[in-house]
């Protein structure tokens, strides 16, 4: 029964009042054996023909959730054969998923009901009104006063949303079994600005159990929008007692190379951040470098929307493709070599992987904004968004370029422009996912583009805006080039290809 508004009143103002005593809720659980986070996914190359998909997913509410989930349906209803091998559908080589705030609720679904539970996502999360579940829980004056007391805050509230409806208290266990793709859910740590992933090698660096984490958290995490939001908070376990030392060794060595910052400053930064995780609460010895009493220190991980360090989410992507220490998901090598499990890049070097196909799903919208016509100073609600958007937008085309440049390299090499042979045949297939690349030849099709473009950023998505949604993400992933390419050159059924469109909007050196 809903109190009389005075009521109502004195609830909420003794909510508030609470909020400033309470404390914080961690999320996470530290590791209690002597052995590092497991991994049990793996990715077989034993068909080097069969092509190994990497789909990154970006921000953008439900509107970036519903255009993954049509390109997931398209990955779905194609099918492909390789080797001799039995038919099979495209969305089975999906090796890896790395998303960002709303990509991060399919990329958590997909991995964790793969392409059967397609069709659940779209009727317990893409058609219900979200916003007025999470609007019932911020006004629920005990829910509001449970929270205070527990250390939590409306993210919480959005976190045990999706847990109600997607996840079901499953942790990271469900998703980290074999079969499973690789999932890399991004956040933003407050502190560094960094990228933080729930991943087995980050959750070593802070000496905390992923398999006990539950998934709604990481989505939480990576959808914490700044401000409207507080962050999720994690506790750094790391130092002299966690029972597990981190398997790699790499980032140590790399901290202490002299000229590693000078050589790949990415590279660079990536391990010393790593270093900062794992030693935060270590006190310096002898052996230590003189620069170790001015590591960062990070006890406490504030987690915000992952939009704010790549909105792309091809961080993670570039991190799996191009790392030396990069994750181990190779079984079942190619016959007839020694190649032993190892990262991607240790396949692609070995001459076990020969398709990669990269599709990278960009949400962005583009709103109506009129700032610019205005004769007068922008409000303080402008000011937010604009400083809140335009970063993340900056920093997403630094990473994209970085993306750009890696695919070139690889196709360059798979030319034969390094001379080694194992490279001949590589081919890697760069599909880019956004509203701007949908055709406006007609009104009709300018119409879509408009209404598209300008669906909101919320957690709600009409009728209307799903559909227009589905009609765009299939247009765009039809229409591709390189998507039309790498079916043409598997020979696969799909009546939408055109041979001339495909071999001249995406071509290799080989050609």
């Amino acid at each position: 029964m809903l109190l009389p508004s005075s009521h109502r009143l004195a609830w909420l103002l003794a909510a508030v009042l609470c909020t400033g005593c309470a404390s914080t809720r961690f999320e996470n659980t530290p590791l209690s054996t002597a052995e590092p986070n497991p991994e049990r996914r793996s990715i077989d190359v034993s068909d080097a023909q069969r092509p190994l998909v990497l789909i990154a997913i970006s921000g953008g509410g439900s509107r970036a959730a519903a255009l993954g989930w049509t390109i997931l349906r398209e990955l779905r209803d194609q099918t492909i054969s390789t080797g001799g091998g039995a038919p099979h559908s495209l969305a089975d080589d999906v090796g890896v998923v790395s998303s960002v705030s709303g990509g991060s609720v399919i990329a958590a679904h997909f991995a964790l009901a793969g392409k059967e539970g397609l069709e659940d996502f779209r009727q317990n999360f893409l058609v219900p009104d979200n916003m007025e579940i999470i609007a019932a829980d911020f006004l629920n004056p005990f829910a509001i006063l449970g929270r205070s007391f527990a250390g939590e805050s409306r993210t919480d509230a959005i976190r045990d949303m999706f847990d109600r409806e997607l996840f079901h208290g499953k942790t990271f266990a469900a998703v980290n079994q074999p079969g499973k793709p690789y999932l890399i859910l991004n956040a933003t740590e407050m502190s560094t600005g960094e990228v933080f992933a729930f991943t087995p090698g980050r959750f070593d660096d802070i000496c905390a159990s992923l398999d006990d984490q539950k998934l709604s958290v990481g989505v939480a995490a990576s959808s914490a929008v700044p401000i409207a939001v507080a962050p999720i908070a994690l506790t750094n376990f790391s130092g002299p007692g966690c029972p597990a030392k981190p398997a790699s060794s790499w980032p140590e060595k790399e901290v202490r190379k002299t000229y590693s910052p000078f050589i790949n400053l990415e590279a660079f930064k990536r391990a010393r951040y790593a270093v900062d995780l794992r030693r935060s609460n270590d006190t310096a010895g002898p052996s230590d470098p003189p620069d170790f009493a001015q590591r960062r220190r990070i006890p406490y991980v504030y987690l915000l929307d992952g939009g704010m360090a790549d909105n792309l989410a091809v961080h993670g992507l570039m991190e799996v493709l191009s790392a030396p220490d990069g994750p181990h998901l190779i079984a079942n090598p190619l016959p007839g070599t020694t190649m032993t499990p190892g990262s991607l890049l240790a396949a692609i070097n070995g001459g076990a992987l020969r398709t990669v196909v990269v599709i990278v799903i960009n949400a962005r919208a583009e709103p109506a904004n009129d700032l610019a016509l205005q004769a007068t100073r922008p409000g303080i609600i402008p000011m937010i968004s604009a400083v809140t958007s335009q970063p993340i937008d900056s920093a997403t085309t630094s990473i994209a370029s970085q993306m750009s440049v890696l695919m070139a390299q690889f196709n360059a090499a798979s030319g034969g422009a390094t001379g080694d042979p194992k490279f001949t045949g590589l081919r890697v297939y760069p599909v880019m996912i956004d509203f701007d690349q949908l055709p406006v030849a007609t009104p009709e099709q300018r119409a879509l583009r408009e209404k598209v473009k300008n669906v909101p950023t919320s957690w709600k998505i009409t009728a209307g805006n799903l559909e227009a949604i589905q009609q765009a993400g299939t247009v765009l992933l039809q229409r591709h080039p390189c998507y039309e390419r790498l079916l043409l050159d598997l020979s696969a059924p799909a009546s939408f290809v055109d041979a001339n469109w495909a071999r001249t909007g995406c071509r290799f050196p080989s050609d």
